[in-house]
């Protein structure tokens, strides 16, 4: 779905439901929407792995299944030497990684408790419809730890939709079935989190922060309780391996920047100089231009901008956006071999 359309449908139903009587929020007693959050508080998790940079090292999970099954968003955060789930009650685990899906940015994960474990039920059939009001529940900015409890938002259903948004031509942000709410579920940490109605259903969970470089936006969705479903009975096909094995045979690019190195890395990518014949050349990029994104990735410092270097394929073309004065300038540009 258009990104275009995808905002007239949001402005078209905010309009709608700025004039929708409160008939459930008022009908509901606030003691019974208390007891909703806490039942659902035993079913959450906090995911706990490695941070690099301005990648955050957390995320929200949620339990799946009696015996430890535990669903999550897809991240750097799981590369590390170990991750850690924390359960409600405090009690802390190491969990393995079973498996993921890069396209709809899920990850499933295994904890061996001492005992069975209070979980979601995943339903075949979509949950939740257009205007129903839905609890999003996370561990946005990581306010919670041990047996502290997450942070619940209340929203509203907006629609059921599909997306494609990529990074690059070879990265996918998400690509698969929403349910597009219209609570503030974009925060870091929020993703894997639980979005569910007021009766305790599952709707889905809390999708990976996709953020706009060019428009500074952010969407908030939610990936839908059936395809999770799927995803945790293995019937989606990972694409761990497929990755991994099309990185090897492709060689790594570069762009023939040279930047800035009288500082230190955390200092903003400004261009020193551009190597002749090189792809930064061909696109006219000049010295003292500042890089604001590279490859669909925020740019904020040298550090940033290596980082995002590393990930350029030769041949594949990617989105450059560089500050020059005044002016902002989005070039496509094509990496050349690293030599």
């Amino acid at each position: 779905m258009k990104n275009s359309s995808i905002l007239k449908i949001s402005i078209g139903m905010f309009c709608c439901l700025m004039f929708w009587p409160l008939t459930v929020i008022a009908q509901t007693p606030p003691s019974a929407m208390a007891n909703l959050i806490d039942r659902c508080q035993p079913k959450m998790a906090k995911v706990i792995g490695a941070g690099t940079g301005s990648i955050d090292g957390y995320a929200t999970g949620f339990v799946v299944s009696p015996d430890g099954l535990v669903l999550t968003t897809q991240g750097v955060f799981l590369d590390g030497p170990q991750v850690k789930i924390e359960l409600a009650d405090g009690k802390s685990y190491p969990a393995t990684i079973l498996r993921r899906n890069r396209t709809l940015q899920l990850a499933l994960l295994r904890i061996s408790p001492t005992e069975e474990l209070d979980h979601f039920v995943l339903s075949e059939s979509d949950v939740g419809r257009k205007g129903d009001w839905v609890i999003a529940l996370s561990n946005a900015f990581k306010v919670a730890s041990k047996s502290e409890p997450v942070s619940a938002m209340i929203g509203v259903i907006s629609l059921r939709s599909s997306m494609e948004a990529k990074l690059n031509q070879r990265d996918v942000a998400y690509k698969g079935p929403l349910v597009l709410i219209d609570a503030i579920t974009s925060n870091p940490g929020a993703s894997g989190g639980a979005v569910v109605t007021f009766d305790g259903d599952l709707v889905g969970m809390i999708g990976k922060l996709i953020n706009s470089s060019e428009t500074n936006t952010r969407i908030n969705y939610a990936v839908p309780a059936a395809v999770l479903k799927e995803f945790v009975e293995g019937t989606l096909e990972t694409q761990q391996s497929a990755v991994n094995s099309a990185t090897k045979k492709q060689s790594r690019g570069e762009l023939g920047i040279v930047l800035f190195k009288m500082g230190d890395r955390s200092d903003p990518a400004y261009i020193d100089r551009v190597r002749r014949g090189s792809p930064a050349a061909k696109q006219k990029l000049k010295p003292d231009d500042m890089i604001v994104s590279l490859a669909g990735k925020k740019v904020g410092s040298v550090k940033e901008y290596q980082l995002a270097e590393k990930e350029l394929i030769a041949g594949e073309n990617v989105t450059i956006i560089v500050k020059r004065g005044l002016e902002i300038i989005r070039l496509q540009i094509t990496p050349q071999p690293k030599q």
